[in-house]
């Protein structure tokens, strides 16, 4: 009877235990972060590095509010292309998590901001176009996979890769006439690494 009644509180410690972390872990709702991104933006013809910040809420270990910006400087970071970049997304990462590892993907909606270019840009319109100049607001939709480490309960080591599709405004100007403006839709691998705190 004894030892039952030891196995009991054995077990009934345990079980406890263990709704008390995973209670601890599902308190930490928020999120706030810092990252290091690389784009290899189309148009440009080489990989665009910029620094970011992101916010999140999770709704629960399954689903979460996901919000970054990206800063892209002209010619810091290793960049060579005139014209500075900013890019803004909202949306949803939804996936699973372990008390150590998250594998999550993300759908988010956005905007690229692309500063005055000089040089550096490329788009059709082949030997009778003289310039052509990306307008500075499109829209830009980001979609890819999110792994997540944990080295404790309020910290993350985050890894993001994906498509980022920019519907990608142009104004060309040709030697014939006035300058004409044109739509596409860009494909553009990006990725990053950063780390995140929980409260």
């Amino acid at each position: 009877m004894r030892h039952t009644f030891f196995a009991a509180a054995i077990v009934l410690l345990l079980v406890t235990a263990t709704a008390s972390a995973q209670t601890q872990t599902d308190d930490h709702k928020f999120e706030v972060g810092a990252f290091y991104t690389a784009i290899n933006l189309d148009g440009f013809g080489e990989a665009v590095n910029g620094l970011g910040g992101r916010v999140g809420y999770n709704f629960n270990k399954y689903v979460a509010l996901d919000a970054e910006g990206s800063f892209f400087p002209r010619t810091h970071l290793g960049n060579s292309q005139f014209g500075q970049k900013t890019q803004g997304f909202i949306g949803v990462k939804a996936g699973t998590r372990s008390k150590y590892v998250g594998v999550f993907a993300k759908a988010r909606p956005g905007v690229m901001f692309i500063g005055e270019v000089t040089s550096g840009f490329n788009c059709n319109g082949g030997g009778l176009v003289t310039s052509c100049t990306p307008k500075h607001n499109n829209f830009a939709f980001d979609a890819g996979g999110v792994v997540e480490f944990y080295p404790s309960s309020r910290t993350i080591i985050r890894v993001d890769a994906g498509d980022t599709i920019v519907r990608l405004h142009s104004e060309t100007r040709g030697v014939f006439g006035p300058g004409q403006s044109s739509t596409d839709i860009t494909h553009n691998f990006q990725a990053s690494i950063g780390f995140g705190y929980r409260f």
